[in-house]
């Protein structure tokens, strides 16, 4: 519990780093000429493209060398993109910042990876659920944050919330090199060297005698493919909501850069008391696929809460709604996907999983904006509905191991 204490703070920095400059982005980006898919592909969309190219290299690294050293140079890589997005001041350049962002924020891999190192099988859900809270308080902290710095004159600007996200993640970096020791034990780490080479002589890059990769050891397990899928669609529907929600917020219900970073952060913690308080108690008695149907429900109710909104306070419903079924849906689902995986190749396992999720958020962004601005404010919200249906569906057809065997 320490050591997750540890890496909970370090994730929790960083995250609300990133949340400080996901409330001006979109605006931003307007005021600099894009495109109706430019605003709202260019900040979430190109992030997690990046991430999901990132994303199982990272995982496949830190099986190789150890979760620390890939954790302290991923997290020292955010500084850089956080400072180059501080002092963009053209549309490519912001583009290309938020790339490199992307790529140092890979490291998901090496740190769920990490989560599973330092936990037995009956706690992994739980543990994971903790960790992954640090995503929802961190996006919970940096939202407002942004709201407020998100101005200039009355412009919105990238200036403040990437000079404070650097700050921000120079913290996280310092942590990581001082407070966090390495999960991974050297006789279980891969030397990439040697994998290549038994790959070479037909032996099969994975560790020890499988003779099979991870890419290849996913595509022959149907229950793996199953649970990729569903995350996947899951993935596109809630990265279309929070990609949409400011030019909505805006257009419908006239809300500030400072109320939409209030929805975001309530959004947020509400995605952390599904992740961190209700996750363990729900598995012990519901077990995680049921689980995780139950969140993907939610998911769609809340959805369609969004597509019928007429006030504040079916706004707030929705908010609640889709913010606890989010929150809980992540935590499980990888859990699952966790028993699935070897040991000795979890990470990169997990690496492939987690760009799953990325290439969710990539294409949710990059439907949504075209759909909101030509099809009206509620498309975007009823396609997403409908996605997460397809995804509990593609779910309930899995049959997945679990805590219990």
């Amino acid at each position: 519990m320490k050591r997750l204490g540890v890496l909970w703070l370090v994730v929790f920095i960083s995250l609300a780093g990133f949340g400080i400059t996901t409330i001006p982005f979109p605006f931003v980006a307007e005021n600099l000429g894009a495109s109706d898919f430019w605003k709202t592909f260019g900040g979430s969309g190109v992030f997690s493209l990046f991430q999901l190219i990132a994303t199982p290299i990272w995982g496949r690294f830190s099986d190789a060398y150890g979760r620390k050293p890939i954790l302290i140079l991923s997290t020292g890589g955010t500084i850089l993109a956080f400072a180059w997005l501080a002092s963009a001041s053209t549309l490519e350049s912001l583009l290309v910042a938020r790339a490199f962002g992307g790529i140092m924020s890979g490291n998901l891999a090496a740190a769920f990876a990490y989560a599973t190192d330092v936990t037995d099988p009956q706690n992994r859900a739980k543990g994971l659920g903790i960790v992954a809270s640090a995503f929802g308080i961190g996006f919970a902290v940096g939202p407002p944050l942004g709201g407020l710095l998100g101005t200039d004159g009355g412009i919105p600007s990238m200036h403040w919330p990437g000079i404070a996200s650097a700050v921000l993640s120079a913290i996280a970096f310092l942590g990581t090199i001082f407070l966090l020791p390495e999960s991974l034990p050297k006789e279980l780490r891969k030397s990439i060297g040697k994998a290549k080479a038994q790959r070479a002589a037909g032996a099969g890059g994975e560790a020890g005698a499988s003779g099979v990769s991870p890419i290849k050891a996913m595509l022959s397990n149907p229950v793996l493919i199953g649970l990729v899928m569903s995350s996947l669609f899951v993935a596109i529907a809630a990265g279309a909501m929070q990609s949409v929600f400011q030019f909505w917020g805006r257009d419908l219900f006239d809300y500030s850069l400072r109320d939409i970073g209030v929805h975001f952060m309530v959004f947020a913690l509400l995605s952390a008391v599904g992740q961190a308080g209700l996750v363990g108690p729900l598995v012990k008695r519901f077990g995680e696929k049921r689980l995780s149907l139950m969140a993907i429900g939610g998911v769609a109710v809340g959805l369609l809460l969004f597509a019928t909104a007429q006030n504040d306070a079916m706004v707030w419903a929705a908010i609640c709604v889709f913010g606890l079924a989010n929150g809980l849906f992540l935590p499980v689902i990888t859990s699952l996907v966790s028993f699935e995986a070897d040991a000795r190749s979890r990470g990169a396992v997990m690496g492939m999983f987690n760009a799953s999720s990325s290439a969710g958020r990539i294409v949710g962004p990059a439907l949504s904006g075209p759909v909101y601005f030509k099809l009206g404010p509620a498309a975007p919200f009823v396609i997403s509905a409908v996605l997460a249906i397809i995804g509990a569906i593609l779910l309930s057809r899995v049959r997945a191991k679990s805590a219990a065997g």
